[in-house]
């Protein structure tokens, strides 16, 4: 064996180790979706792109489906776009497959596939094993002032239509536009069509598939608390992200932090403890005073870019004794936290403890790009060998 032969093994190798670690062991198929530029072409913060909208990639789909006028639209539009819910009564209905990459952060990147709901997608002019065969996450829709009989049967023919197609897919059931329900019909609504949905896969012998449950509206945060739930399952650094919070919050005397997407306001991680609908939502509305009030006195940066950068920090105090203490982690992740005020009193502790989580949180990001890398160029040497069949380059003639 040539030396030159010799240190190209070890370094393909090497890239298989790096591989392993992270528990990323994709076929071929999702490593021969990237083309050369995909590093550098079309990506921040190291997104990868993909080429061909129905081919596997590495940067997960989420798909919106659910009868005509369920709200899938205004969902998106509203938690992506930061459209007011009353505007969205305005949108036309989606006629056609909408597909929008959503590359907020390091951690936060994926596909929205709104599916409008008059298409049967099951029809033969479709594909849809290549559709459901990228699929991190499917939110079925489900308009909860209208009868639910036919979302119902749809949803158990889309669910198990996937399910075959591909297990790892993470089912989620918005129950929709509760707003206009009391909070005795919004739990009875729910435990109907969760049972409902719950005893037609029992019925089909299909039990193993689990579904989740959301109470959802436009109108206030709990579309953006049901989004981050979705997104935190496709987000495989989700684990270290949540110990590294539980270990700052235990040696700063914090009683809960999370970690935000400040352009969309999804948390991407939190500590251990549960999360208070009410500490959610003071959360999004410290993130909406920060920007505002970054917009009206901050330095401006390009057209559309929000002024948020490391200097970024807001401190409020509420009447409770507690304190909100927002502080930048990366160019679009937040950290906020809630303490009482004796413990702000250490803040100098609090801020050396912040100073670490931030280094691990960019060690983390640091890490997944290598991996990343790693992935493109064993792509394009797998490619290069299939080039001849003994893998030695193709001589022009």
């Amino acid at each position: 064996m040539s030396q030159g032969n010799k240190k190209y093994d070890e370094e393909e190798v090497e890239e298989d180790e790096t591989l392993a670690m992270t528990g990323d062991d994709d076929d071929d198929d999702d490593l021969d979706t990237f083309t050369d530029g995909d590093l550098d072409n079309g990506c921040e913060d190291g997104v990868l792109g993909c080429r061909d909208p129905f081919s596997s990639e590495v940067k997960p789909r989420i798909l919106l489906m659910g009868l005509r006028r369920s709200g899938k639209s205004s969902i998106q539009k509203v938690v992506f776009h930061k459209m007011s819910p009353n505007e969205t009564l305005f949108l036309e209905s989606t006629n056609k497959i909408c597909r929008e990459d959503v590359s907020n952060s390091s951690f936060v990147h994926f596909q929205i596939w709104d599916f409008p709901g008059q298409i049967d997608f099951f029809d033969p002019t479709f594909d849809y094993e290549m559709i459901f065969r990228g699929t991190g996450a499917l939110i079925f829709v489900i308009d909860s002032q209208d009868d639910y009989v036919e979302a119902l049967s749809r949803l158990h023919l889309t669910v198990t239509r996937a399910y075959k197609v591909n297990p790892d897919i993470n089912f989620e059931v918005f129950i929709h536009k509760v707003d206009g329900l009391s909070d005795d019909h919004k739990i009875e609504k729910q435990r109907d069509i969760q049972k409902r949905a719950n005893d037609d896969l029992v019925d089909a012998a299909l039990e193993r598939i689990h579904l989740s449950f959301y109470l959802t509206s436009i109108y206030d945060h709990s579309i953006f608390e049901a989004f981050s739930k979705v997104v935190q399952k496709l987000i495989p650094e989700l684990p270290t992200l949540e110990n590294l919070l539980n270990i700052f919050i235990t040696n700063s005397a914090i009683e809960k932090a999370f970690l935000f997407d400040v352009v969309s306001k999804i948390y991407i991680a939190t500590d251990s403890s549960p999360v208070d609908m009410q500490t959610y939502e003071l959360c999004c509305d410290m993130i909406d005073v920060v920007i505002d009030i970054s917009c009206i006195y901050g330095v401006t940066g390009d057209e559309g870019e929000i002024p948020y950068d490391k200097e970024s920090m807001a401190i409020i105090r509420l009447n409770s004794t507690t304190v909100m203490y927002l502080k930048e982690v990366t160019k679009f992740l937040a950290l906020v936290c809630f303490l009482r005020e004796e413990s702000f009193e250490r803040k100098g502790l609090i801020d050396y403890n912040f100073h670490c989580f931030r280094k691990a949180i960019q060690e983390v990001f640091e890490v997944r790009l290598k991996v990343l890398r790693s992935r493109k160029l064993l792509s394009q040497r797998r490619r290069s060998r299939q080039a001849t069949p003994n893998g030695t380059p193709r001589v022009p003639s």
